[in-house]
């Protein structure tokens, strides 16, 4: 393992260690995602994130067909602003930092219809997707060389988890009866990484053939 990466790793200990996790439980997390991605580069984490960020300013888009009002509406304007910046800062990074091509964006498909018929459904689904994105991150952060992009990652991750918990919220004002564990937004202490590969194959599912 070269010295950026333990640098890296050290790092992500620090952010975690410093929010409270204990510091077995933070180095099991980082020897995890270190082992499960090997050969992985830091373009290939920001060409899956840009991807990432894709399908979520399209789900945010979408949503505007389902009739949201009050602070629901105006969480999910202000997430997909948000989320269309997380795309520019992404393929600036790209074009920038590593004189590449960003991923060109696909198009999605989805397991639902957006309407207003289905605001319950359409916020689960959204609900999903930011687990995943928030996880995604989460796990990406140990593997990552340069300290910019770690740190850039760590910021849109945090911003993540707020969108994460507001929808939750969302989920639990509109009587969404499948709601488990704690009744509200923030429901977890600590956030839950998974693999660049689990990452790739969840975008991958929305992703039309």
């Amino acid at each position: 393992m070269d010295a950026n990466k333990n640098l890296g790793r050290r790092d992500f200990l620090k952010v975690l260690t410093a929010a409270g996790v204990s510091s077995g439980f933070a180095l099991h997390l980082g020897q995890q995602a270190v082992a499960q991605s090997a050969g992985i580069t830091d373009l290939d984490i920001l060409n899956l994130a840009l991807t990432a960020e894709y399908l979520a300013t399209d789900v945010y888009y979408q949503v505007t067909l389902c009739g949201f009002d009050g602070l629901v509406k105006d969480y999910i304007d202000a997430a997909r602003d948000q989320e269309n910046v997380h795309v520019k800062a992404l393929q600036d990074t790209i074009r920038g930092a590593f004189n590449a091509k960003p991923v060109a964006r696909p198009e999605f498909v989805y397991p639902v219809t957006f309407n207003v018929k289905n605001q319950i459904p359409v916020l689960r689904l959204m609900n999903a997707l930011e687990d995943a994105f928030v996880g995604a991150y989460l796990g990406a952060l140990p593997i990552i060389q340069n300290k910019d992009i770690l740190a850039a990652a760590g910021a849109i991750m945090g911003n993540e988890c707020t969108h994460r918990c507001l929808i939750r919220q969302s989920r639990i004002n509109l009587g969404d009866d499948t709601i488990t564990g704690l009744e509200v937004g923030n429901d977890r202490a600590f956030e839950i990484p998974i693999t660049a590969s689990a990452a790739g194959a969840a975008v991958s599912s929305f992703i039309k053939k």
